[in-house]
């Protein structure tokens, strides 16, 4: 069986926002080397200062640009994101207990993104508070019930909370699902505040996809899933194939300084 290592982070969690996503990045064990090399890469070329975090995309071309460079690499790879986006409002675990029904989504997404490599997964997430100090295992063992329900021979071996500031896959996962969950927020409010660099950012990355705005849920492929939970909002606003476009050009300093007027 192929080893596989697994990343994972939330995004949204916080009261005042309709919805939250949770992304996975899997990444083969025999390539788990080069893919730390090109996100340092990546990283170094940005002007980020200190870890790689969604929240730091605010106000330069450079942190726009290690969003963009992110997800081409991560489609010219052989890596795979899933998430999956809720809309709290219809979800009606999430208004009964808040950490129950995340987690809920959380298995349910590691099942889903890991049944269909056949494979052995470690996977490490970001720390989190839990009112239950073994979450994590809780975890594994439940996605392992719902595996062995499925034709599949995938395992999960172990799920452990880790920092992020030690994992390139924690601070990459962190900016796809950012990216994710902000672009479903902006069609629930277009209006949104928060930081133009994020607009910028979250719109190019949907056009590298082949979409006009990252709100969509995908059908089934192998590189780039993102699934809308509850089921009432499958398809809404739209179910699209990702098609990628990698003529979709970085911004340049001059051109964000246009845009935002700075």
């Amino acid at each position: 069986m192929n080893d596989v290592v697994s990343f994972a982070d939330e995004s949204g969690i916080s009261k005042g926002s309709p919805c939250y996503t949770i992304g996975i990045l899997n990444i083969p064990s025999d390539y788990l080397d080069q893919f730390n090399f090109h996100i340092e890469e990546i990283y170094k070329s940005s002007g980020m200062q200190g870890e790689i975090k969604w929240e730091k995309v605010r106000k330069s071309s450079g942190q726009i640009n290690l969003c963009l460079n992110i997800l081409r690499f991560i489609l010219n790879s052989p890596c795979t994101f899933h998430a999956i986006a809720v809309s709290k409002a219809p979800y009606n675990k999430w208004h009964k207990d808040e950490e129950a029904a995340f987690y809920t989504t959380y298995n349910q997404l590691l099942n889903q993104s890991s049944k269909g490599l056949n494979a052995n997964f470690k996977v490490y997430i970001d720390q989190k508070s839990t009112k239950y100090p073994k979450q994590d295992e809780v975890m594994q063992i439940i996605t392992n019930h719902m595996l062995a329900k499925l034709p599949t021979t995938s395992k999960i071996e172990h799920v452990t909370m880790q920092n992020s500031k030690l994992h390139w896959g924690l601070q990459a996962v962190d900016i796809l699902t950012g990216a994710v969950n902000t672009g479903y927020l902006l069609y629930f409010n277009s209006k949104a505040e928060m930081q133009m660099a994020k607009k910028i950012a979250v719109f190019r990355m949907a056009a590298i996809l082949g979409w006009d705005q990252l709100a969509y849920d995908t059908r089934p492929n192998k590189m780039f899933n993102i699934w809308h939970f509850p089921i009432q909002t499958r398809a809404i606003p739209a179910t699209k194939d990702i098609v990628p476009n990698f003529s979709v050009p970085n911004i340049s300093r001059a051109e964000y300084e246009v845009i935002t007027g700075t």
